[in-house]
């Protein structure tokens, strides 16, 4: 066996046969205890940020729910003008009545939406514009009358206040003929459309 005798190995080395020189292993990093604190602390800001997060946007959401215009007085749009209330802020008034002829003319055909019960109902509708409105606590019988020029936005739908006690019919009728009626039992809801 050939001795090395120091300096620069020759050409011919390492020998024939010889795998090429490699450093030898080193062992792997432990893991320390430091990185597992780091994933338990960033788990728990984040699960403080999505709950605080959450009760925030629930706060909004019961806000927006909660319709404190609501007076429960019976909606009678054909027949009543809504009572103006002074207010020292604007924003505080009554929005519009429901439109009973399109804001782009005459409308084409003449709806009519009736909603019949045993008791008040709440009535969800579009108008002669296309705008969903909604009535609550209306006293039957409900009716709105209106010209309109799509049949896919002429749509009524009732529920009765009280589910446990009354029951709820809606009708629409276009051109003097019916074209949807439906009737709930008690606890049900009633939807017609005009297409």
């Amino acid at each position: 066996m050939p001795v090395w005798t120091g300096g620069a190995p020759g050409s011919g080395w390492p020998p024939a046969g010889y795998p090429p020189p490699y450093a030898p292993p080193t062992p792997a990093p432990g893991r320390s205890a430091g990185g597992w604190v780091v994933a338990v602390v960033v788990t728990v800001v984040v699960a403080v940020v999505l709950a605080f997060c959450g009760c925030i946007g629930l706060g909004v959401l019961g806000s927006v729910l909660d319709d404190p215009g609501a007076s429960g007085e019976p909606y009678h749009p054909q027949f009543d003008e809504p009572d103006a209330v002074p207010t020292d802020d604007p924003a505080e008034e009554a929005g519009p009545a429901p439109a009973t002829t399109p804001s782009g003319g005459p409308g084409r055909f003449t709806v009519r939406y009736e909603v019949t019960g045993t008791g008040p109902a709440n009535v969800q509708f579009y108008d002669a514009d296309g705008v969903f409105r909604t009535a609550n606590r209306v006293a039957p019988p409900w009716r709105l009358a209106f010209t309109a020029n799509d049949r896919k936005q002429v749509q009524i739908v009732a529920l009765a206040a009280d589910q446990r006690n009354d029951g709820v019919t809606c009708r629409i009728t276009i051109n003097g003929t019916v074209v949807s009626r439906d009737s709930s039992a008690t606890g049900g809801m009633a939807s017609c459309f005009g297409s």
